[in-house]
């Protein structure tokens, strides 16, 4: 009977032992102490204990992870490095900005320089437009028509705008070419049979040398502008009379806007570019 008995309590411990489990929930909140351990020991050496299989399945996990992350920071290392969908950035030797071209030097000076009644050119774009069209030269240049010899008067009008920026302007004055010389440079690269195709009247000079005998031509206006200026304010004005000045401004304007079939008649000498 007492054997009986012993029996009967064994098994109704064995029935109520899972069923008080899952009740407080203890089956589901245990956790394997030997896990955190042996992620730690992956980590640091390599090597597992008990549950090491677990241990080495979650390390790996955790390194696929890892390794994904490490991939996808590559990709986009690699993709600012030129990589798909990235705009290169013009950069000189080391990453360094790129240095300014001759025409973005001389046309930063003569625009800060040449400003108000002195204003050679009425855009920044203007003046590289214009500068495209003309001879780079050499550093230290005076007296021809080049970049160069303008890009030295443009520096010396920083403290003398009324001397030097008529001649760091498009026509030279004489000190980076004479007027008529430089005019004829711009309209021979401007002013075209191809650009004024579509034109009835005259749009361009057949030679250089027809066009700087017609420029040499034009009568000195005693009351007409003794200086270019491309800016609105300068009394007597530059854009309008028959003078080189008048054409030199509407040539300048045909290449800032493209549009030389406009701009080249008056150019020419058509109105407003002449006489009364």
């Amino acid at each position: 009977m007492t054997r009986k008995l012993a029996m009967l309590t064994a098994v109704a411990a064995l029935s109520v032992g899972p069923a008080c489990s899952q009740i407080l929930g203890i089956e589901e909140a245990h956790v394997d102490a030997t896990l955190a351990a042996d992620v730690a020991g992956a980590s640091s050496s390599g090597h597992s204990s008990s549950g090491g299989s677990l241990a080495l399945a979650a390390s790996a996990g955790a390194s696929g992870q890892d390794e994904h992350a490490g991939h996808g920071a590559a990709t986009v290392a690699d993709a600012g490095d030129g990589g798909a969908g990235s705009a290169p950035v013009p950069t000189g030797a080391g990453g360094a900005p790129s240095e300014p071209t001759l025409c973005e030097l001389y046309c930063e000076q003569v625009t800060a320089n040449c400003s108000g009644k002195y204003e050679q050119y009425r855009t920044f774009d203007q003046c590289v437009e214009v500068c495209k069209r003309l001879p780079a030269g050499e550093p230290g240049d005076d007296d021809v028509n080049t970049v160069s010899c303008r890009l030295r008067q443009a520096e010396f009008s920083a403290s003398e705008p009324f001397l030097y920026c008529k001649s760091a302007g498009p026509l030279g004055a004489g000190r980076c070419g004479s007027n008529c010389m430089s005019y004829c440079a711009l309209m021979q690269a401007t002013c075209t049979a191809t650009s004024t195709a579509g034109n009835l009247e005259l749009s361009y000079f057949g030679s250089s040398q027809e066009c700087v005998e017609a420029c040499g031509a034009l009568p000195l206006e005693e009351q007409g502008a003794q200086d270019y200026s491309s800016s609105a304010s300068a009394e007597p004005s530059s854009f309008i009379g028959n003078h080189v000045f008048c054409r030199t401004y509407h040539v300048a304007a045909a290449l800032e806007q493209n549009t030389p079939d406009e701009h080249c008649p008056h150019a020419m000498g058509g109105p407003p570019c002449v006489g009364p």
